[in-house]
């Protein structure tokens, strides 16, 4: 049993591991992967043309907004120097709470965030 519990440890610790480093050691390109499909698409966005501000705005958006369903980007935005704004979907069973805005500043925090 001991045996068992030590494997599965070491194995859990070094996917999580892998996880944290992403793609080529990119932790933005792992989430970003996870969330919206793996190939830089998501129902048909290109998320590979995003310089890094925009991509960590898609990034911190699609975690926030995955909390109430999968979710789909529709348009990522730089609206000034410091604001992103992320547009998109979530395939959820609340037809009131199917859209999300979201708002990223260059801090790296998200200052706006509504579903509707």
């Amino acid at each position: 049993m001991r045996k068992i519990l030590t494997t599965a440890f070491a194995t859990t610790t070094f996917l999580l591991g892998g996880c944290a480093m992403g793609y080529g050691g990119n932790p933005i390109g792992a989430v970003l992967g996870s969330v919206l499909g793996g190939a830089g698409t998501q129902d048909g966005y290109d998320t590979n043309r995003l310089n890094d501000f925009e991509r960590a705005a898609a990034n911190a958006c699609a975690r926030e907004a995955s909390r109430y369903g999968r979710i789909s980007l529709e348009r990522v935005e730089q609206r000034s120097r410091d604001i992103v704004r992320v547009d998109g979907r979530i395939d959820s069973r609340d037809r009131n709470r199917d859209q999300f805005l979201c708002e990223f500043r260059s801090d790296g925090r998200i200052v706006n965030f509504r579903t509707g």
